[in-house]
């Protein structure tokens, strides 16, 4: 059912980090933050990620989201949910058209789908229209009802 990210993902971001021999200033560079304390903070779990932040980190270090975000994967399997190479790139922003095709390929209703996911008609009309990103659960919510990998809904098409 419906699993939400949980503590191990700084664990994960600085295992990443570390097998790519990249310090957390070089790190924040490549995720154009202005500090490297904001990498030290994801990875010690005094913050937590945005769904921006959690797929430009997939998109650097080339793996699957639901490896970030899944507390069941351990920060050591980093090579088993590595991304091919000529996937397209991700963006919490593909979210709102795939939820859409997704919804209308169901024959659902915005007023439908949100009963399903247990969120108000007008929430999934602003995920629609690009206005809201969803919240993580959320995300591994749609995933699950519709019965789609994680990045697909952050995929165009």
């Amino acid at each position: 059912m419906w699993e939400s990210m949980g503590q191990i993902f700084g664990q994960k971001l600085r295992y990443l980090r570390t097998r790519s021999q990249l310090t957390q200033v070089e790190l924040a560079q490549q995720l154009q933050l202005a500090s490297h304390a904001h990498v030290s903070n994801l990875e010690a779990g005094r913050f937590e990620p945005s769904l921006e932040m959690i797929v430009a980190v997939a998109e650097i270090f080339a793996v699957r989201v639901e490896y970030l975000i899944l507390d069941r994967l351990p920060a050591d399997a980093a090579e088993e949910h590595q991304r091919e190479g000529s996937a397209s790139a991700r963006s919490a922003h593909y979210f709102g058209p795939r939820l859409a095709q997704l919804r209308i390929e169901a024959g659902n209703t915005q007023a439908q789908l949100a009963d399903q996911l247990l969120a108000a008609q007008a929430h999934i009309s602003f995920l629609e229209s690009g206005k809201k990103l969803p919240s993580v659960d959320l995300l591994l919510r749609v995933a699950d009802l519709f019965g789609v990998p994680v990045d697909a809904l952050l995929s165009p098409k």
